[in-house]
Parts: C-alpha cells; structure tokens; sequence
C-alpha cells in the first residue's frame, strides 16, 4: 500500500513596522532553524502547533512525514529581504527535493512582513502551490493576531488561528489543521471559506480570552462550531504594529455548507464590530503602576508588566524608564527581568560571582525610550540562559537567552538576558536560582502570554504604561500604509460584506 506523503513546516514572525531592530537571519538561528530530521528532534513531544501535527500523523500507519524546514524568530523589526530569500528558497528547495507530496501543514503566524513584502505567508503560499499544484491539500495554523489577507485563503480555506491568549492551544491547532487535512485527503471533503475582514485595528492588551471582549468572542466562535455545516470559525485581532495594507481584524469561517459559512461570517463580524468599544483601554504610567503595587496587600508577588517594551510585541526588551524608577525605590524583595544586555552580562562574566560591578543598564536599543541606568551591582549568578519552559505556553520547548546573568543591586534582584525574550515562564529566572513567586513586586518584560504560567504565583498585574515601540497608544504611530478609513483612528460606519471562496476538493 503506497503511503501519503506529507510535509509538515513552520515559518513564524511577528514583525514591528516602526521597530528599528530589523530581523535577520540570525534572529532565526538564536530562537529555531531545523531543516528535514532535526524537526523530529526539536519539536516532538512539545505543545507547539508542530508538535500536533507529528502527534496525529504518527497515529498512522499509512502517512509518511516528510520534514522540511522550521524557522521561527522572536517578534521584532520586518524581516529582512535577504533573511526571508534565505529561508523561503531553503523551504521551496526542500519541497522540490522531497518528490512527490500528497498534502502540506505549514505552521504561520499570519503577521510577517519583509522588507520587500506586504503580504510574505500569501507570497509563500503562491510559490508553494506553483510547486505542488492546485489539488495537494494545505492546511496551516495561525496566530489570534494576524493580519488575514484574502489572498492567502485563496491557496487554501484551511487556516485555524489560535483561540486562547496566552496562546495554550497551540498544540490543539496543529491537531485541528492535521486533522482537517486528513479528512479532505483521506474522505474527499469539501471545504468552503467564508472570510470577513474589519476595518479597525486593536491594541491587544485586552484581548485575553479569560475575560473580556475576545472571550465573548470565542465563545460564540465555538457555539458556531456546533452548527451544522460549520468546521471551523476563527476569530484574528490582527496586529496593529505592522503598517500594511492588509493590517486588521477578520474573521474566517471553514465550512461544509458555504452559504451557512457566509451567514456566520456575516454574524460573527456583525458581533465584532458590535465590542469593538470594550477592547480599549487606559492604562496608568509608571509612578502611577508603582504607587498602585505599593497601596495593595497582598499575600503573593504583584506583577507590573512593562507591555510597552514586551518582546513579544516587539520590544527591544531594553527600555529603562520601569527599572530606573524600581531601582530608584530599591524595596526589599522585588525583581524585575529579563532584561535585554549582552554587554553588561559580559561584564558581570569578567568581574565573576560574588564580585562588585559598575554596569550601564539597558537603552542600548533604545535609548529614546530612556538612557542607560548606571548602577553598582553584585553579581550572584551567571548562567548559559538555557531552559525548557514549564508551560502551559510552549510547554517543554527549549529556549535559549543566549546567556543570562542574576545581578543584585541595592534590595533588587535583576535577571539580564543575552536575547531579547518575554518573561514568560518562571523558569527563565529558575534556572538561575531565582524564584519570582517569593518576591513582592516583579517588573517583568512582557505582556499577557506569562499569565498562563504566572497566574497561579502572583496576585495582581499592573499593566504598564512605560514608553516603548509597543505602546498601547496606537495614536502614536505614523501609520503610512494601513487602510482608511479604518476604526479607532477615524470614525466610520461599517457592514459586513462577507466573501466567499470555492470549494476546495482534490
């Protein structure tokens, strides 16, 4: 019996128009580059989307994976022309030398832009279908925040973007992605796309789906899903940092029935639009988050996350104005990290643990988002920066800072990173023998994805008005490129206009 073939890739980046750290290749080696077997080493047995898609293939006797190339980088400036050359010749190459392929997950974030390209996944898709043909079935995950083009479900209706931030079903998408192209591969299915973009673009800082406006969302999102003749329903916040064209919210419906597609993509926009008001939000600056954490009792750590500076919104990871002012208040039993500073971690290496050290703090990146800080510190602790997240996010995937150090200046206790990464998971301060749950106050460097881990150890978060490339207030963004009229930036009046897609059969 002849096996299916089928291909399974990643291409991942979030990138920042208005960051001035452009991602290059390296940024693609520091986080993860596999090319063919390594993938089976690297992502097996995680809680990635990758790690779904091996899961439900290798429950089948009659599909051979064919592993081609996975590269992700940490959020930041637009990939460069070259960085993205590289990689999407590395991924049609690998395609052409693997022979024949009776299918293909590809993992995507949905937010990517390049130096030369509005719309990178759309252009990879294109090139990918001009390799493989028309009827190979692709299915791909996405992230909540990507900007959706139509073209992109032109090549396929079969996306499933994540339904929880933090993102925890990750794993789940690679499930549903796999298991969607198996049914169209193995039963002849049918699939329809209904696709309804908005126009209006959201901060993301209140689209947790624990609560709030995008938990409303993706409750109806899965009521829909109960429906007959409906798939799949995707709810997508966009992301509003990338001046694009095609930047935005939408929403996506995978459908058996195309015309109870369109009917829910049409309602489902409909309610989007209708919330719209309850994703904004104010939040305090720096003196007034810290006067706050002082007026609370509390019986464990409150969290003030410097959101505007989150690597994961691509931040530089080293804005000071947070830090300037905890070290100004030096409290017993406070922590903040990971701070982004090779240099000074080099420093502390030279000067050895348990020795004294004059270091310049940070705004190195970023220094119109405040200057360096200038502190006497002991060092206590210098690791390698490797660990594996405890999860749930990214649970067991292993990460590397590419070198940390535990520096202590006055009362607090300060984590310096060799990457810019967000303090997602206690074992990034673990690892070197530091534990945030037995601190008062911890300043972390992130936004809302530590949440999964670090709910259960804290008892407050203070989301942080500090300045930064990430800001909540998209008002301060020179936006050349993104649609208008498009909502908060102007008043508008909207009704959805939902198109539908062919079906798509081999």
């Amino acid at each position: 019996m002849r096996k299916a073939r089928i291909g399974i890739a990643f291409f991942y980046h979030e990138s920042h128009s208005f960051s001035p750290m452009k991602t290059e290749l390296e940024q693609f080696r520091n986080e993860g580059y596999f090319i063919g077997d390594e993938i089976f080493d690297a992502y097996h047995g995680t809680k990635t989307e990758v790690g779904g898609f091996l899961d439900v293939l290798n429950q089948h006797d009659d599909i051979e994976i064919v592993p081609l190339v996975c590269a992700a980088a940490v959020p930041s400036g637009v990939v460069s022309r070259e960085a993205y050359a590289i990689i999407e010749e590395q991924m049609l190459r690998t395609i052409r030398e693997a022979g024949r392929l009776d299918g293909l997950l590809l993992a995507l974030h949905g937010a990517m832009v390049a130096e030369h390209l509005f719309d990178p996944e759309a252009h990879l898709l294109g090139k990918i279908r001009e390799l493989i043909g028309q009827d190979v079935p692709i299915a791909t995950t996405l992230d909540m925040h990507a900007n959706l083009s139509e073209k992109m479900i032109e090549y396929t209706p079969l996306h499933f973007g994540f339904k929880t931030y933090p993102h925890v079903d990750m794993y789940e998408q690679g499930i549903h992605a796999a298991e969607a192209l198996l049914k169209q591969l193995k039963e002849g299915a049918v699939f329809y796309a209904a696709f309804e973009k908005l126009p209006m673009i959201l901060p993301s800082i209140n689209m947790r789906t624990a609560e709030g406006p995008m938990q409303k969302m993706m409750e109806w999102a899965k009521q829909a899903e109960e429906e007959e003749g409906i798939y799949n329903v995707s709810v997508f916040g966009g992301f509003p940092y990338s001046d694009i064209p095609i930047a935005g919210a939408s929403i996506l419906v995978v459908a058996l029935n195309p015309e109870k597609g369109r009917e829910t993509a049409r309602t489902m926009a409909s309610r989007y639009w209708e919330v719209r008001e309850e994703f904004l939000m104010d939040l305090p600056n720096v003196k007034e988050a810290l006067d706050l954490a002082l007026s609370m009792k509390a019986d464990k750590p409150i969290a003030l996350a410097d959101i505007s500076d989150n690597p994961l919104s691509c931040g530089s990871g080293d804005t000071t104005e947070l830090l300037r002012e905890m070290i100004e208040l030096n409290l017993p039993d406070t922590l903040f990290g990971g701070l982004y500073d090779p240099v000074s971690i080099e420093k502390c290496r030279q000067a050895g643990v348990g020795n004294q050290v004059t270091l310049s703090l940070g705004g190195k990146i970023s220094p119109e988002f405040g200057a360096p800080v200038v502190v006497d510190a002991k060092v206590m602790a210098i690791s390698d920066g490797i660990f594996h997240n405890s999860g749930p996010f990214n649970q067991h995937l292993r990460v590397d800072l590419k070198g940390a150090a535990h520096i202590r200046v006055g009362f607090m206790d300060i984590l310096l990173i060799g990457r810019p990464m967000s303090a997602n998971d206690p074992e990034m301060f673990r690892h070197i023998g530091l534990e945030p749950g037995a601190k008062r106050i911890l300043g972390l460097k992130a936004k809302n994805h530590f949440r999964a881990a670090f709910d259960p150890i804290i008892s407050q978060v203070i989301y942080v008005d500090a300045p930064g490339v990430a800001s909540n207030r998209l008002t301060h963004l020179s936006y050349r490129h993104i649609p208008r009229p498009i909502w908060p930036l102007d008043e508008m009046k909207y009704e959805p206009k939902t198109r539908g897609k062919a079906a798509w059969k081999q």
